[in-house]
Parts: C-alpha cells; sequence; structure tokens
C-alpha cells in the first residue's frame, strides 16, 4: 500500500510535535515537546496516544484489482493513468465494503496482540486504507512488527505555513477566451469548450486548512459578477457536517457544498482544551483558511481594506468548494496547528468526496515516502486530483524546503506588483520638512479604534518629554499635553494600551508609538479610543528630533491607505528555496504570495463577515496554483494530475528575481517560474508518471528519483555525465514538430527534431556533460527547451536542470577495517581499496603524523520521540538521572560528545540550567560505578559548567560539549565506559533524553538516588547520543603500506598492500590504523582500522 516498506514509528515533525513514548515503569520518562495548548507537560509517558495505522492492503486509489472477484474501481475516461476514480461505482464501494471488513478483522487481531479492544478514532479506506487509534508508545512500537501493518505514525502537528494575483497568472485570459485554440485542435472529448471563457464551472476545490468563514461574499451562491453557482450534488444537498442534522447545517450553499471538522471532531476531539481557540464544525476562527480558499476559487466582490476598494476574485471563481478544518488556534501566539492524523482523514474524505484539486497550504512533507499525509496525497494524484502545498516559509536559507513529495506541486512566493495598503505619516511644517519625514510607514494597531478618516496637514505633532525613557506613556501625561494632535511616544516597559490611553487622556487624536528596537510590529490595542500605530526605530527617532527642535511641527496621517507598488517577479524573502536531499528540484513553481488581499476571518466564526486581509506567505502561493489547476482541470478533463502539474511548470515564466530584486532567482528559488495558467491551457506537450514508479523512486529502498518522469531534471551526482529520459504526451491535432535543446549547461538532446500528434509519445534522452565542471559540489543550472515549429500554436515549453558534481570523497573497502590473525613472529598482509565516491579525482596518500578522528558511538532519536529524564531538581534537591555505554578499543583522547533532548516546558536550556554537567563513568559489571548525585567521584572524569560556558552548547536544546575547549583533557584506555549528562534546573524546566531505537552495547538505565542507587533498565535500545575522539595513526607492527600514495577517479579503485609483522608481539589481540590524507574535504584524514590477532 505505501512505499514499499514498513516504517517504524514516524520521524520527529520538523515543525511542533506532539509524540509520546515509553519506558519501563521504574524509569522516569517525558515526552516528547508537547503541543502548546497541552494544559500539562507531564503526561504519562505511558498513556495511549492518536496513532495513524496503515494497513497493508492498496487503498481503493491504488487498488488495481488483484483480488479474485473485486474489480478495480472504475475510471472516467482520461489521457493519463487510467482517469479519475469514480468513487461512486459499484466497484469501488464493493472494495471499500471489503476494505472495511478487512480492517475489522485487524482490528481484532491487533486487539488481541495488545490485550485489549483497540481503540479506534476513525477508519479511512480512500485515499488511505488504515484506521486512527489510541496506542502506547509500547503497543505501537509491537504492531510495527506485524505484517499487516504497513505504517505507524504517531500524533504530530504542522504549522499553517485576490484582487492582482489572478490577473497576474494570466486567469483572466482563460476567464475570457478558454484555451483560445480553434475546437479542433483539442482531443480531449470537450472540444466547444476551448472558445469559451472557463472559470472553474463544474469543478469542485476541497481545501484542507483552517476551516471558512462561511457568512463571507466570498463564498455567496451568488457571486458579485451575477453569477449564480450551481451545486453538482444537487441544490439543497450538501456534504459533512452541513447535512441535515449536522452542526454547520444551513451553512452550505451551491458554492460551499460540504465541510468538515476533524479537529473537534473525530479524529483529533481538541475542542475545550485549554489554550486553543476552535469552535465545533469547518467555521473559521483563525483566518488562514478563509483566505486560502478565496483566493484560490473565491466569487468575484467588492472588498474594502483601510478605506480601499478593490475588485477581488478567486483564480477560479465559479468553482465549487468543500472545506475540510484540521487546524486549530494557539491563543498565546495566533499560530495554526495542523494535527497530522486530522490532515490524513482530510485526504482520505476529499478522495471520497470527489473533489477535482486539493490545496493544502499546511507543513510536513519532508519525507514522502514515510509520512502518512504524503502517501495519502500520493494515493489522491492516483485517483485524478491535482494536489497543491506550500514550500514553507523559511527561506531564503537553502535546504529549507517543505512538501518536497515528487507527486505534489509545491509553490514558492513572490510579489505581483501591488505592495500593502498602507497608512503613511508626513510631516508638513514647519517649512519644507526633510525627505525622510516624508511617507513614513505606520503599521496600525489592532484590537482598538481604526483610522477611518483623514487626519489633515494641519494637524500638531508633538513628542512626549520622556520619549527617550523606558517608561515613556506608563503613567499619566500632563493635562493637554497633546491636545489636538499627533502623540508620538516611546514604545517600553508597560504595554501599547497603556501609553495611547494616557496620552488620548492628555488630548491626543492619534498616538504614534516609536519602536524602541530594530523591525515592526503590529501593535495590540484593545480598549483605546484613538487609532494607534507603531512606526519603525529609526523614523521614531528622526520624528522625535524634528518635533523637539520645531515646537509648531505638524504632520499628515491621509485616509484611505496609500496602495504601494513593488517588484514584480520578485521572491518574498521568506520563500523557502531547495535543494531537497532527493535528486528532485524543488519547488515546482512560484505564484503571488506577498500582500496577497483575500477573505479571512475574526476569532469568532461569526461576525465578521466582510472581513478581508493581507497577507504573505507561500501559503499564498500554494491557492493560486490550485485555483489555476481547476481551471486547467476544466478545460481539459482527460488530463491527469501530473500533466496539469507539467503544463504549468513548462509554460511558467523563468525570468524571477531574488528577493534583493536584482539577482536572477535560480530553480531552488522559482522552481520552473512564474506559472502562467493562460499559456498552460494552450500547452501542446505534457508528461504523466505512474503511482508504481512514484512508490519505486523511494531512496531508501534504492530508487532513483531523477529517474522519475517529471517536468524538472536534478542530480546532485552528475559525475562526468548523467542521462535522464522525459516522455511527452501531444495534445493537439495535427502532428507537430518540435525543436529540443539544451540551454545552460553543455550537453545533447534526442531527438533534437521530432514529431507528435494528439495523443501520441515520444521519449526524449537528455545526456549532460559535466566534465568540465568543478567537484566542488555546487550547483549548475540550466534548461530543456522545447520548441514548436512552423507556427504550431503552443507556447514554448521548458525543464529547468539542475545538476552537481560532488567533491572528491575517499571510499576504502572493507570499510569496517582489516582483519589479520597471525602466529607470533609471523609476516602477512592484506589487501585495502580506495576509491572515489565522489566527483573529479581523489588524491591521497599514507600519513601517520597526526591523530585521526573517531567515532566510538552514533546513535539519534529516529523514530522515537520519548526520552528519559536527566535532571537535578534544584527545587527537590534530588535528581533524575539516565546513562548509556560505550566501547573504547585503543587510547583515545575525547573531543566531542553530544545527547540529543529536550524540555517539556519548550523553555531553552541555556535561560533555564543553573549547570550543566557531563561525566563518563567505568563499567562495573554491566553498570555504571557510580551516579551524578551520591557518587560522582568515582567518575573516570566529570565537568560542571554553565550553559553558556567554555565548550558548551545546546542548540535545539540538544546538549553538545567540546572538551578541548573547555581546556579538558579526557583521555581513555581502552575499555567499557558509561556517559551520563544532566542539567542542574526546576522540575518544572527539567531536560529529558532522547531515547533511540538504536541498540549497541548494553541496553541503557536509569537511576533516582532519592528512591535507589541502583542502576535499572529504561526498557528502550538506547539513548541518543555521539562520543569521538581522536586516536593514533599507525602502529610499530603495521611495516608498510605500498603504494604509499595514489589517485582514484570515477569508477577505477587502487588497491593498497598493507603489510603486519607479528615479530616481537606476545599473543593477544592488537589494534591500529592505517591512516590515508586526501583532498576529500569532509574527510580529509581517514583511519582504517587494522585489527591484529596473535596466536601462539
Amino acid at each position: 500500500m505505501y512505499a514499499g516498506r514498513k516504517t517504524g514509528v514516524a520521524l520527529a515533525a520538523a515543525l511542533l510535535i506532539a509524540l509520546s513514548g515509553a519506558t519501563a515503569q521504574s524509569s522516569p520518562a517525558d515526552d516528547g515537546p508537547p503541543p502548546a495548548a497541552a494544559a500539562s507537560s507531564d503526561r504519562d509517558p505511558n498513556a495511549a496516544r492518536p496513532y495513524i495505522i496503515g494497513f497493508a492492503e492498496p487503498a481503493l486509489a491504488r487498488y488495481r484489482g488483484e483480488r479474485p472477484g473485486l474489480a478495480a474501481p472504475a475510471r472516467t475516461g482520461g489521457a493519463g493513468e487510467g482517469g479519475r476514480v469514480d468513487v461512486a461505482s459499484a466497484s469501488a464501494r464493493a472494495y471499500v465494503a471489503d476494505l472495511a471488513a478487512r480492517q475489522r478483522d485487524h482490528e481484532a487481531r491487533i486487539g488481541s496482540a495488545i490485550g485489549r479492544p483497540l481503540n479506534v478514532r476513525l477508519r479511512m479506506q480512500h485515499a488511505f486504507n488504515g484506521v486512527i487509534a489510541d496506542l502506547t508508545p509500547i503497543e505501537a512500537e509491537e504492531l510495527a512488527r506485524l505484517p499487516e501493518v504497513a505504517l505507524i505514525e504517531g500524533y504530530r502537528e504542522y504549522e499553517l505555513d485576490t484582487d492582482v494575483g489572478p490577473r497576474f497568472i494570466g486567469a483572466d485570459e482563460v476567464w475570457e477566451e478558454g484555451t483560445g485554440l480553434p475546437p479542433g485542435l483539442i482531443d480531449d472529448g470537450r472540444r466547444r469548450q476551448h472558445r469559451r471563457g472557463a472559470l472553474g464551472e463544474g469543478v469542485v476545490v476541497g481545501v484542507i486548512d483552517s476551516g471558512i468563514n462561511f457568512g463571507s461574499p466570498s463564498f455567496a451562491a451568488v457571486g458579485g459578477d451575477g453569477y449564480r453557482h450551481r451545486n453538482p450534488l444537487g441544490s439543497g444537498n450538501h456534504l459533512g457536517t452541513c447535512a441535515p442534522g449536522g452542526v454547520d447545517a444551513g451553512r452550505c450553499n451551491d458554492k460551499l457544498i460540504g465541510g468538515y471538522d476533524f479537529v473537534c471532531g473525530a479524529p483529533a476531539n481538541l475542542c475545550g482544551v485549554a489554550g486553543l481557540r476552535e469552535e465545533p464544525g469547518f467555521g473559521d476562527s483563525n483566518g488562514h483558511g478563509s483566505h486560502t480558499a478565496s483566493t484560490a476559487a473565491g466569487n468575484v466582490r467588492t472588498a474594502t481594506l483601510r478605506g480601499v476598494q478593490r475588485r477581488i476574485s478567486g483564480v477560479a471563481p465559479h468553482a465549487n468548494l468543500i472545506a475540510y478544518d484540521v487546524c486549530y488556534t494557539e491563543i498565546a501566539t495566533d499560530r495554526g496547528l495542523c494535527p497530522n492524523v486530522s490532515s490524513v482523514a482530510a485526504v482520505n474524505q476529499a478522495m471520497a468526496d470527489g473533489v477535482d484539486v486539493i490545496n493544502f497550504s499546511i507543513g510536513g512533507g519532508t519525507s514522502p515516502w514515510s509520512e502518512a499525509v504524503s502517501q495519502a496525497f500520493l494515493a489522491a494524484t492516483d485517483a485524478g486530483i491535482f494536489v497543491a502545498a506550500s514550500a514553507g516559509n523559511s527561506g531564503p536559507a537553502s535546504g529549507t524546503l517543505g512538501h518536497v513529495e515528487p507527486w505534489v506541486a509545491t509553490a514558492g512566493a513572490l510579489q505581483h506588483g501591488r505592495g500593502g495598503f498602507d497608512f503613511l505619516l508626513a510631516v508638513t511644517g514647519p517649512g519644507t520638512p526633510p525627505a525622510n519625514l516624508q511617507d513614513i510607514a505606520l503599521a496600525p494597531g489592532s484590537g482598538g479604534i481604526e483610522h477611518a478618516a483623514d487626519i489633515p496637514g494641519t494637524t500638531p505633532l508633538r513628542a512626549s518629554a520622556g520619549i527617550d525613557t523606558a517608561s515613556d506613556g506608563c503613567a499619566a501625561y500632563p493635562p493637554g499635553a497633546f491636545q489636538g494632535a499627533i502623540a508620538l511616544v516611546r514604545r517600553g516597559t508597560c504595554n501599547f494600551s497603556v501609553k495611547a490611553n494616557n496620552a488620548a487622556a492628555a488630548g491626543a487624536i492619534a498616538v504614534v508609538i516609536a519602536n524602541n528596537q530594530p523591525g515592526v510590529t503590529t501593535p495590540s490595542v484593545p480598549g483605546t479610543t484613538v487609532p494607534v500605530f507603531l512606526v519603525a526605530q529609526g523614523d521614531g527617532d528622526a520624528l522625535r528630533d524634528f518635533a523637539q527642535a520645531h515646537a509648531e511641527a505638524t504632520a499628515a496621517i491621509p485616509f484611505p491607505a496609500t496602495v504601494r507598488p513593488n517588484t514584480p517577479d520578485q521572491m518574498g524573502d521568506f520563500s523557502s528555496r531547495g535543494p531537497t536531499a532527493y535528486d528532485l528540484v524543488k519547488p515546482d513553481v512560484a505564484a503571488p504570495g506577498v500582500a496577497v488581499l483575500a477573505a479571512s476571518a475574526g476569532d469568532t466564526i461569526a461576525g465578521h463577515e466582510d472581513l478581508v486581509e493581507l497577507l504573505n506567505g507561500t501559503s499564498m502561493a500554494s491557492p493560486h496554483v490550485a485555483g489555476a489547476a481547476a481551471l486547467l482541470r476544466q478545460l481539459h478533463p482527460s488530463w491527469s494530475a501530473a500533466e496539469i502539474k507539467s503544463a504549468l511548470m513548462m509554460t511558467a515564466k523563468e525570468r524571477v528575481l531574488k528577493e534583493d530584486g536584482a539577482t536572477p532567482a535560480d530553480p531552488f528559488a522559482r522552481g520552473a517560474g512564474r506559472i502562467r495558467v493562460d499559456l498552460a491551457a494552450r500547452a501542446g506537450l505534457v508528461m504523466d508518471e505512474t503511482t508504481e514508479n512514484f512508490l519505486a523512486a523511494d531512496p531508501a529502498a534504492g530508487g532513483q528519483v531523477h529517474a522519475l518522469n517529471l517536468p524538472s531534471l536534478g542530480n546532485a551526482r552528475c559525475i562526468e555525465r548523467c542521462r535522464f529520459e522525459r516522455t511527452f504526451r501531444g495534445t493537439r491535432r495535427p502532428v507537430a514538430f518540435w525543436l529540443a535543446r539544451l540551454e545552460g549547461v553543455r550537453g545533447t538532446v534526442s531527438p533534437a527534431v521530432f514529431a507528435v500528434g494528439a495523443g501520441q509519445r515520444v521519449k526524449l534522452k537528455i545526456e549532460v556533460d559535466t566534465r568540465r565542471l568543478p567537484a566542488d559540489g555546487r550547483w549548475h543550472f540550466g534548461r530543456v527547451e522545447l520548441k514548436p515549429l512552423g507556427g504550431f500554436r503552443s507556447p514554448e515549453l521548458h525543464l529547468p536542470v539542475a545538476v552537481a558534481v560532488p567533491e572528491p570523497a575517499i571510499v576504502v573497502a572493507p570499510d569496517a577495517g582489516i582483519e589479520l590473525t597471525l602466529a607470533a613472529g609471523q609476516s602477512g598482509q592484506a589487501q585495502l581499496s580506495v576509491g572515489n565516491g565522489g566527483g573529479g579525482v581523489l588524491q591521497f596518500r599514507r600519513d601517520d603524523s597526526r591523530p585521526v578522528g573517531a567515532m566510538l558511538h552514533a546513535s539519534t532519536n529516529d523514530g522515537v520521540t520519548v526520552g528519559t529524564r536527566a535532571t537535578f531538581y534544584t527545587d527537590q534537591n534530588t535528581g533524575s538521572y539516565a546513562a548509556d555505554d560505550f566501547d573504547v578499543e585503543e587510547p583515545v583522547t575525547l573531543n566531542f560528545l553530544s545527547a540529543n533532548g529536550f524540555t517539556p516546558s519548550g523553555n531553552p536550556v541555556a535561560s533555564i540550567a543553573q549547570s550543566v554537567t557531563w561525566a563518563v563513568f567505568p563499567d562495573a559489571g554491566g553498570v555504571p560505578a557510580g551516579n551524578p548525585q551520591t557518587s560522582r567521584e568515582r567518575a573516570v572524569w566529570s565537568y560542571t559548567s554553565a550553559p553558556n560556558g567554555p565548550g558548551m552548547g545546546s542548540p535545539n536544546n540538544w546538549l553538545m560539549f567540546d572538551p578541548v575547549l573547555a581546556g579538558q583533557q579526557v583521555r581513555l584506555q581502552p575499555g567499557k565506559y558509561w556517559m551520563t549528562v544532566h542539567i542542574d534546573a526546576t522540575f518544572a524546566n527539567r531536560w529529558a533524553w532522547y531515547q533511540s531505537n538504536q541498540a549497541a552495547g548494553l541496553p541503557p538505565l536509569a537511576v533516582l538516588p532519592a528512591s535507589s542507587a541502583a542502576w535499572s533498565p529504561i526498557g528502550s535500545p538506547g539513548l541518543a547520543f555521539e562520543v569521538s575522539g581522536l586516536v593514533a595513526c599507525g602502529a610499530p607492527w603495521l611495516t608498510a603500506v605500498t603504494p604509499a600514495s595514489g589517485t582514484a577517479q570515477g569508477a577505477a579503485a587502487q588497491t593498497l598492500t598493507v603489510a603486519v609483522s607479528a615479530a616481537g608481539l606476545a599473543p593477544g589481540r592488537y589494534r591500529g590504523r592505517v591512516c590515508l590524507a586526501s583532498n576529500d574535504p569532509n574527510q580529509p584524514l581517514l583511519g582504517v582500522p587494522v585489527r591484529l590477532t596473535v596466536t601462539p
């Protein structure tokens, strides 16, 4: 059903995670970082949590009729991989019923295995075959071994990652002209449609997000253009919680035809939790979901923001909508958080509802072949559903992308030429004020009085007498101090509302608060009675200086707001960037995501029906892509989801700028470019790919992502030459001729000229020649250009190319080192192969003149989110500690120690720990010889320092220590040792050491000295930590290495002969190293272990 391999308990989420693990009863344990709204960080680690359990049988979308007596689900016609799955067909219903019966059998067997009935929250069969059920972490580990279980994934949460936008991507031309092509050129059974405009009629868009503002004009049954929506279910028929008797009954219409609540309802069941904002039903109390839904498919309407009126609409304004509410709001931070269990349930339901397009402006997707939501997206794509997702907002740093699924259309964000709607302050006198005091941008306060009328240029501007003090405005100003004036005060020790109200009481008609630090934020000013604004620190200082120098200073704050321009096709600086961990060019495309104006929602589901908002984010770019896909689905109903994606990519505008507004953006920023749906509608070639090939490309199973039939070409290991094959299908009559060529990088395309007609396929072979490129790991970009010949009415097409030649990388065999057995006094030799696993020419030589680094132990917390407490509780005068073992085979000087961990409170170690203590204990019969609290003197070494002391570090609350930087020389002789580390902090701010599924040596132990000085097993295979050190190169009995130097290139390896002499050695075991220096920048000195056993 899934990626062809069973996963264990899922990887920790890259964002906020709420997972749990378990330990033996005697060991103190902590969960991973809790959801921010959790009532307590002291949850029982053995308690049940929601888990996604995926079963081995394929979900409906992936079923091909393998079982006798059960036909494959019927599909509507199409040129792709069999067309759309007809979920209402008899064959589909029969298979879903069979899956449901098999699920009940699986549940019964699981209940027997865990010794209790399985508490199932939700069952899924369409895009995902599995259930969401409550399990303890130990039970989850046990179930992962069952043959019928293909995937186990614990609860995690992801963060939620228009007037100009639709026209900017060419949607207005599609609205007017459709494809703009004569009907006879199109071969998809809908010829008459292609001369008509297309606005999304008959297409259903599913938005998986924070819900929807169901009262907004953007989602009304009749749009502002007079269009009366047609409900594909039949007027009055609605889905989900809008059905009769549902919590949202009466909230749907012929535009908004359904909605679901997967947050308050199953499987999340989160309503009523303290600190959360979420109401029953799919109503939106965050605003994010309403914004994305209206961007994709909102009605044509008039919107007013800060006094400015604009005609806005979604990209596909006549499409129908279904809202899937999967996110809640954390009140303290106003973040939207989205449980994975809710998201996978929503994808499954969207397929069951028969949507055409899904928009998912939520994080995740970094492990495509093992994440449940990613796998559900693959199944949905197989069923014919186009999935658009946001790239993430962690840019502009490289390698920050989310949603790297090859089957998902991942969108980066750029500007569309219209910036914000800004309130501006201009100093008007006396005289001619300096230019830097004109058009100063103001950030209006929230929760107070809106600025709704012009403040004329004759208004006095007065600076507070205490503007340079931290407490400015925290006490009453003298009566009349700001009478009739704009008051300029300083941000400081009291809240914004206090300052504003004190200024208003002194006569101010508006208050401008000068920031006391770089940057600008939106000031929260509930309870205020005049408009309040925040201004940047530098601007505030300039205003202060002028007002203090001119007692008669005046200023204006006009109304309505000023619409500011920006540079079109310039990337948003926040937009996440590639490369990915795979041979894949991502993001796929870019779309408007800066200052996007669309519908929003308030903090309650009613009372904010007309609200609109300007938002930035790749969350805003993704629905532009989803809306464009909806238009293409209407125009080309036979195109597969992959073909729609390819059309959008191959016709995108490549000339995009980086965030500096000057440097051309590369494909790791813009993908194929900014989408042009008007050109995509006329694409003469499209590309498809099968689900089976997507699954087979899993790198963990030996697959090759670069071999997928994708509209981009990427290879991080393009050594000398790399080859790609891409297959295209013609979309139009008559037969057309095309010219293919490679630009930007050296290489060839074959055939260079080809002909293809409607429905015909052609395979191109592309070879990229990198022999002239440096072997330095840097990426080089190009494009495959496909140019129509002879006046064929198709836009030129292009595929981005990204290749890199890796740096030389030394590779030796046997990689575990050399083992020899010699009788005392004898000599012998062994062979050692040295190759180059990278590019260029590897140069190496023997070098025993210096010590070499050696990893003594390395384990991670992959698949584990529970930790064991390792803290001395300063408020209880006792502690809990953990220890794990490592072995030393030769004398070593430690140079690095680390322990992966977390604080259940979420507070950083650097701010809560009084100190951090590291210790290494000798082994005493399989346990440490002492413990950090009552017998630390038994350690061979220990060190205590402040968390920010020399050599100390705690990034992401993972403890790290460099003994050399701290002036510590930790020399260990061969033997078994135990490492411990703990912090001194209060119990509420305790630190927990992540457990590990990777077993090495003895099982880890824990001790609570207040209860017992005896160490006891944790119940986990290991703890997550690293220990490394420096060991000597060479040995007296390693007599020669021949040749002593050499080179390696490509597949050719060089064989070295290692000569060994046991002369003068007593019987026993000896350890040495052959050390090789090379031009491998990541491993300039490699020590190859040589283990010699001398017999009598």
